[in-house]
């Protein structure tokens, strides 16, 4: 899913016109429109982060391809976690989770 269809998602999710949209965030509605029909137009990573403050998410979960819709609260933020270690400790992070379960 790219930037354009993940932010359409979450914006018809929460029932919002791109107009809405564009006025939640405090920018222009031709900015919005334009990054759906100009194929060059792309949100700034500033924008990004309005859009997720806006739609109460993190960055992670935004740029996320796992559909966190049917993931509670603490697994997004174990997968998020998870995410940001180095090999070897996502490994023993696996071995200790596996030993849980025993």
């Amino acid at each position: 899913m790219d930037i354009r269809e993940k932010i359409d998602k979450l914006r018809k999710q929460r029932g919002l016109s791109k107009f809405q949209l564009a006025k939640g965030l405090g920018i222009s509605p031709t900015s919005v429109y334009n990054w759906y029909n100009e194929k060059n137009s792309m949100p700034k990573r500033d924008t990004i982060e309005d859009i997720c403050s806006l739609f109460q998410i993190s960055v992670a979960s935004f740029y996320s391809d796992i559909d966190n819709e049917d993931l509670p609260p603490e697994e997004i933020e174990l997968l998020e976690a998870f995410r940001k270690l180095s090999l070897k400790k996502k490994e023993t992070a696996l071995m200790i989770i596996k030993n849980l379960n025993d």
